[in-house]
């Protein structure tokens, strides 16, 4: 099981890395993180892994700030668990990989097989009071996985609790990246595949893609807004696939909004800087009044 993991993480790696002409070898020079377990067992477990990487694009949320990919795992309960997961994050700044081509990119991606049924536990923990007192574990089931892709203003989750058992086979990433050649090609992914089924409990998917590119939220007009609650006993088969392509030519930075973007552009925290006197000038209205006279 643990090779056939990691050959689907291989795969899902090499679907966004793929957009590049350079070797692999070259185009992963980077900080890298790697992450393996494989656990079986019965008691009272807590898993949290929370893991940002930064991507070479704009934040929309926030002004001169990079993006983050973003990665979210938890689960908990009381019974018995095997599981086997594999998480892998790779960022790169911009790279120079000859004189005429920069390549950058962010990426986390994760891999999940596991199988959890509850069932009370007693234990007897420590030496003290503890050894001659048990400790009763009553938690039901639940877990969480959620990528957040901020270039995009993209979220994918799925969300299980109270469950008494769930079987899941994961499969999630999410990928920043750019290419320049003298015109600038960007791609950002965000992939979310779910199969498995849950027992009495209550399950949530959620995605969710921001409309406006101005808007700094994407829970402002989004494009894409999917939320389904199912409470009981089911069987899954979800994927969520979303590739954002964004072709970029060079061009002047030009000032007056009347030759070209300029004055318009300009976010409201560098326009306040040239006082509010300026805005006349860059918006051509200070001129209407020598027109009239």
């Amino acid at each position: 099981m643990q090779k056939i993991l990691l050959a689907m993480l291989s795969l899902v790696m090499l679907v966004g890395l793929a957009m590049s002409t350079e070797p692999l070898e070259v185009r992963s020079e980077s900080m890298q993180f790697n992450y393996e377990d494989s656990i079986s067992g019965h008691g009272n477990f807590a898993i949290n892994n929370k893991i940002t990487t930064q991507g070479p694009h704009a934040d929309p949320r926030v002004t001169m700030r990079l993006a983050d990919v973003y990665l979210h795992k938890k689960s908990h309960g009381s019974g018995s668990i095997e599981r086997e997961s594999i998480i892998t994050s790779n960022e790169s700044t911009n790279n120079q990989i000859d004189p005429d081509v920069i390549y950058a990119f962010g990426l986390i991606a994760t891999l999940d097989n596991h199988s959890m049924v509850y069932a009370p536990q007693t234990m007897l923990i420590g030496n003290g009071y503890y050894a001659m007192h048990p400790v009763n574990f009553k938690s039901l089931l639940g877990e969480k996985a959620q990528v957040k892709n901020y270039a995009s203003k993209t979220s994918m989750c799925h969300e299980i609790s109270s469950a008494h058992g769930i079987n899941m086979n994961q499969v999630a990433s999410v990928e920043d990246d750019y290419y320049d050649t003298g015109v600038a090609k960007s791609l950002t992914r965000t992939l979310m595949n779910l199969e498995g089924d849950v027992t009495d409990g209550r399950a949530n998917l959620k995605m969710l893609q921001g409309g406006s590119r101005r808007s700094k939220s994407g829970w402002v007009k989004p494009d894409i807004d999917i939320d389904q609650i199912y409470t009981g006993t089911f069987n899954f088969a979800t994927k969520m696939n979303l590739t954002v392509p964004v072709y970029k030519s060079m061009s002047e930075d030009h000032w007056l909004p009347c030759c070209s973007g300029g004055w318009v552009d300009m976010n409201y925290n560098d326009k306040k800087n040239f006082g509010a006197s300026s805005k006349g000038i860059f918006d051509c209205t200070c001129f209407k009044g020598l027109l009239t006279d």
